[in-house]
């Protein structure tokens, strides 16, 4: 945890009451955020995304794979999230495991819907190569590198870039495969289609702060907080996903509120993250 003095700590509540944070910035203003475009040239699609001086890398590697029998018109996505015990004290032992679990599970449940697919802001069904028998697998890699706050969100961005940045390979399926069997599949290493990415969401995480709630909290304002309801939001305005962590309690109509802000804060994020990535590809295209 980050250590302040009683001093400190009314200095940031006080701050936030009065709109006006330690670093300058108003209760839902976003640190300046830098993307950058395929840091990982071994991926199908990589991105790396700095918040203030909060620091994360995504990666994406498609596989081919069998349809889940319960769901053989979807793809399968898994997100698992990695610490980097360099990235903060905390992250040390048994503390960056739990956290790191703790993000993967939040981040699935704001981009993946429920467990039929439901809502999901990565489209699954785009997934599907042969219904039944064969559909790409997404697994996608977080690595926080540097934690100064907001890393959910952080994650979200680094994510929606690097699926932006996916080439899945172009997959030929030769004709007259009957019954059960397993179709003959030509994977091209030329052809590649891009990953539709106009759906996935951003998530907000909205902390509360006193009376307050605030987005893209750092470290030090985080630790001030009674809880934090994390919201994803994509550019139709629909909620993909609602996490909560924080041992207070928030009482629903106070959730309503949150939300109807988080979808306001999201257009300016997702725009802003939109000409982000666009200028990364075009930096990546021209080295």
């Amino acid at each position: 945890m980050v250590g302040l003095s009683l001093g400190e700590k009314h200095f940031i509540q006080g701050g936030i009451a009065q709109d006006l944070r330690s670093d300058g910035r108003k209760r839902l203003t976003y640190r300046p955020i830098y993307v950058e475009t395929g840091v990982i040239p071994q991926a199908n699609g990589s991105a790396r995304v700095r918040l203030g001086a909060t620091d994360v890398i995504a990666s994406v590697k498609a596989e081919l794979g069998k349809p889940h029998p319960l769901q053989p018109d979807k793809g399968k996505v898994a997100i698992y999230v990695d610490c980097s015990p360099t990235a903060a004290p905390i992250f040390e032992g048994r503390g960056g495991e739990e956290l790191s679990m703790e993000l993967s599970v939040a981040l699935q449940r704001c981009l993946l819907g429920g467990k039929s697919g439901a809502g999901a802001g990565i489209s699954l069904s785009s997934l599907v190569v042969v219904e039944g028998k064969i559909c790409w697998d997404l697994y996608i890699d977080g690595l926080v590198v540097s934690s100064d706050g907001n890393l959910l969100d952080a994650l979200g961005a680094a994510i929606k870039a690097a699926l932006s940045n996916t080439g899945i390979p172009r997959v030929n399926v030769a004709a007259g495969a009957s019954g059960d069997e397993e179709p003959e599949v030509d994977v091209s290493d030329e052809e590649f289609l891009q990953f539709d990415t106009s759906g996935v969401p951003v998530i907000i995480t909205l902390t509360k702060v006193g009376r307050h709630y605030i987005v893209d909290a750092t470290t030090e304002e985080e630790s001030q907080m009674s809880s934090a309801v994390s919201i994803s939001v994509n550019r139709q305005g629909h909620i993909c996903g609602l996490t909560k962590r924080g041992g207070a309690g928030v009482d629903p109509s106070i959730i309503l509120d949150m939300i109807s802000v988080a979808k306001h804060v999201s257009e300016q994020l997702l725009n802003q993250l939109d000409s982000e990535i666009a200028a990364a590809e075009a930096r990546e295209n021209e080295s």
